[in-house]
C-alpha cells in the first residue's frame, strides 16, 4: 500500500482540491491518504471531515495544540507517518505546490528497486512557476552546499516532495520538528548507504491563501536551521570514518 501524507495549515482554500487532485491520480493503485490538519483555525478541519466521510480512502487526523499556528512540519509530517500503514509514503503539500501527476513518477521509481526518490525541481524536465527569487538563491546555495559536503548527488535535498520506503523511516526515525526534516531524512539515508535517485517534477506558487514562509527572515531562519542540521550530520558522520580509521591503522600496524 501506498500513503499520502497530505499536510494541512490553514488551507480551506486549497485542501479540497489538492485531495480531489490525488484521488484522481491514484485510481489504479491500492493507496490510503493521510491527511493531517495540522492546528488550523479555519474550516480546513471541517472540510477534512466531510472529505473523509465522502471518500474511504481518505483518513483526517487533527493534531491539535493550545498555542495558535501551524506545529511544524517535521511535527506534522511525523505524525502523519506514524499514522499511515502503507509500505511507501510520500508527502504531499496541501496548498497545491505540488502536481499530484508527479506521485507516479516516484511510485514507479521505487518499484525499480529504489529506497528514496527525490522530486526535484532543478533538474532537466522540471518546472517552476511562481517561486519567489530571494528563496530560489538561497535553496540552491543550501543545496550545493549540502552536495559539496555530503558527496551527493541530489540536486534538490530540501523539497519535501519525496516518496520513501517505511523502512527509511523506520530506520532513521527522524527527529526534526521544522522545514529541515526534509533534509534530516535524505541526508541520514545517505549516510547510511539506502539507494536514492531522483525525478523531475513540477511546483508552482500558491493560487490561493497566505505562504507559510512569509518573510525574507523565514527563509533566512529555515536556511539556518538547514545548516545547523548539515554540519551536526557532518561532524558525526566524519568522527566516525575518522574513528574507524585509526582503528584500522592501529589493527594493521600490530
Amino acid at each position: 500500500m501506498i500513503s499520502i501524507i497530505i499536510l494541512a495549515h490553514n488551507e480551506e482554500l486549497n485542501i479540497k482540491k489538492a485531495i480531489i487532485s490525488v484521488l484522481n491520480e491514484l485510481k489504479n493503485y491500492d493507496y490510503e491518504i493521510i491527511a493531517v490538519n495540522d492546528n488550523s483555525d479555519d474550516s480546513t478541519g471541517k472540510i477534512l471531515n466531510v472529505l473523509s466521510k465522502k471518500h474511504t480512502k481518505v483518513k483526517v487526523f487533527h493534531k491539535i495544540h493550545l498555542k495558535s499556528g501551524p506545529t511544524g512540519l517535521g511535527s506534522a509530517l511525523r505524525y502523519g507517518f506514524s499514522h499511515a500503514h502503507g509500505s511507501v509514503l510520500i508527502p504531499f503539500m496541501g496548498d497545491l505546490s505540488d502536481d499530484p501527476r508527479d506521485i507516479v513518477k516516484l511510485i514507479k521509481k521505487i518499484n525499480e528497486g529504489y529506497d528514496v526518490v527525490v522530486g526535484s525541481r532543478f533538474i532537466d524536465g522540471s518546472k517552476l512557476v511562481g517561486y519567489p527569487p530571494i528563496k530560489l538563491v538561497c535553496n540552491r546555495l543550501y543545496n550545493e552546499f549540502f552536495r559539496l559536503i555530503f558527496f551527493l548527488h541530489i540536486k534538490d535535498i530540501s523539497n519535501a516532495f519525496k516518496a520513501y520506503k517505511r523502512k527509511v523511516i523506520d530506520t532513521i526515525k527522524p527527529k526534526s520538528k521544522g522545514f529541515e526534516i526534509t533534509s534530516e531524512i535524505i541526508l541520514k539515508a545517505h549516510i547510511m548507504g539506502f539507494k536514492i535517485t531522483e525525478v523531475p517534477v513540477s511546483w508552482s506558487g500558491r493560487r490561493e491563501g497566505k505562504s507559510k514562509f512569509g518573510s525574507f527572515f523565514a527563509v533566512i531562519k529555515v536556511g539556518f536551521m538547514y545548516v545547523k542540521l548539515s554540519l551536526i550530520l557532518w561532524l558525526k558522520f566524519y568522527s566516525k570514518v575518522f574513528q574507524k580509521t585509526l582503528n584500522l591503522l592501529k589493527f594493521t600496524s600490530h
